[in-house]
Formats: structure tokens, C-alpha cells, sequence
């Protein structure tokens, strides 16, 4: 399948949407394909982002905090923390007692992301969000804030406190693959971002990756069979035996890549 960002659907009634493969970040180096999204978006009646952004962006990040009384220090010793804190300062700048409430993938990907430029003032999902919401189209999303909590709580502890103390003991191959992934994201290099993901992710892709592509593509199918919509999704989602493109186009969908 073409390694494509922007694609045609169009639903076995004919009806014409479009699929758009986002990146979760505030740099302007990935924005190239922006303008061609946003013409798409004019066409459609419907806007479709990845995850719920109507109740606004403070409820979106109290979902992305622990329950009250629990930080990231519950799950570490005195020693572990504090040499943790140390390498993310070191290689990072950032000190992590700030955000120690959060979930430690969501301060994974802070951490992380702090390396870009971050020189836009919201990451391309909120920006596409507004665009579609000034052009006055319908407002709609593929996964609930009450969804996101639920992903959360399934994701072992243990295996999102790994994640980040193996950034801390690692902090320049996860450079490596951050830049790996803008650069492949920048040239339209859909299979090869499915394929960085999917690895990245080991085994909690079958829960963050191919049940998610199910669901969302589930929606999309059932909400687009006549009606026309843009949706906006993870790059990473598109491509793949489980990717969204490959559901559609078994659901009866016509897909063609767009330019």
C-alpha cells in the first residue's frame, strides 16, 4: 500500500471522506502537509479527530494524571527516583518532580518530545481541531476522554515505569528513534512509521495499536457510510495488516492516496 499521509475514502454508498495521518507534536517541521488537510477539511461535513477535544484541553490533561495520591514515586525507590531525575535532567533539561503526577507514558512522551522545537503554539491535532471547528463542521472523535482513562488503567504500571526508567538509562537511542520517526513522518513514510511503532511499542501494540485501529476504523465505517467527513489520526494507525486502511478497504471502502 502507498506511504501515503492523506488519503480518499469513499464508502460503498459513495460517499466521499477523507483519512489524514497526524503527528502529536508543536513542531513546524512537520506542518508541509498541512494546507493540502486543510482543503480536504473545507470539503467535508463532518470533522473527526483521534481522541475527544470538545470538553477542552484542561479536561483532556486531568485524564492524563494519575488518581489523586499517586505520582511516580509510588512505584520507585528513593535511590531509583532520584537517579532517574538526574539522567532526564542531565540529557533532557527537564525536571520531572513537576510532572510526577502524571502517567509515566504520558511523561515518557513530554520528556521525549522536549528534544523538538515545539515553536507552534498547539501540536497539529488541536491546530487541524480549531480549523475544522471555524469552518463551522459538525464535530465528532473516534475515542472518548472516558476511553483514554480506561486505555490508561489497562496498561500495566510496571510496564509504563520500565518504559521511562529505560529512558533514563538510554536517553540517546530514544533521540535516535524520535528523529527517526520526524524524518520518515516529513517524506510521507507511512509503513516505515507503522513498522518503528509497532516495535517500540512490543507487546502492548496489540492493545495501543491494532485493537485501537479496530475500534476507530469501526467508527469510521459506521459514521461515513453516508455521510462525507474528515478524520485526523496517528500516522502510525494508518499503515499495516491491522492498520486502518486495510480495515476500511475490507469494510467495502474505496481508498485512494492523495497527493
Amino acid at each position: 500500500m502507498t506511504g501515503k499521509l492523506l488519503w480518499q475514502i469513499e464508502s460503498p454508498n459513495q460517499a466521499v471522506s477523507y483519512l489524514f495521518g497526524t503527528m502529536h507534536i508543536r513542531d513546524s517541521r512537520v506542518t508541509s502537509h498541512l494546507n493540502r488537510a486543510k482543503e480536504c477539511i473545507e470539503k467535508a461535513e463532518r470533522y473527526y479527530s483521534e481522541i475527544e477535544m470538545t470538553s477542552g484541553v484542561q479536561d483532556l490533561s486531568a485524564s492524563q494524571h494519575m488518581p489523586v495520591g499517586t505520582d511516580i514515586r509510588s512505584y520507585l525507590s528513593d535511590h531509583q527516583y532520584d537517579r532517574l531525575r538526574k539522567s532526564i535532567l542531565k540529557s533532557f533539561r527537564l525536571d520531572i518532580e513537576q510532572f510526577k503526577t502524571l502517567y509515566p507514558l504520558i511523561l515518557y512522551n513530554l520528556i521525549l518530545t522536549s528534544i523538538l522545537s515545539n515553536d507552534l503554539d498547539e501540536i497539529m491535532d488541536f491546530h487541524l481541531f480549531r480549523h475544522a471547528k471555524n469552518q463551522g463542521k459538525h464535530m465528532h472523535y473516534l475515542e472518548s476522554q472516558c476511553d483514554q482513562i480506561g486505555l490508561f488503567h489497562r496498561i500495566p504500571i510496571d510496564y509504563q515505569i520500565r518504559s521511562l526508567r529505560q529512558l533514563g538509562r538510554q536517553p540517546a537511542k530514544a533521540k535516535r528513534q524520535l528523529w527517526s520517526l520526524l524524518e520518515d513522518y516529513s517524506r510521507g513514510r507511512t509503513r516505515q512509521l507503522y513498522q518503528k511503532s509497532k516495535r517500540q511499542l512490543g507487546k502492548m501494540r496489540h492493545l495501543l495499536l491494532y485493537q485501537r485501529n479496530i475500534h476507530m476504523a469501526q467508527t469510521i465505517a459506521e459514521d461515513l457510510s453516508e455521510k462525507s467527513g474528515f478524520v485526523g489520526v496517528g500516522a502510525a494507525h494508518l499503515y499495516g495488516y491491522q492498520g486502518i486502511l486495510r480495515i476500511l478497504k475490507y469494510s467495502g471502502f474505496k481508498i485512494q492516496p492523495l497527493s
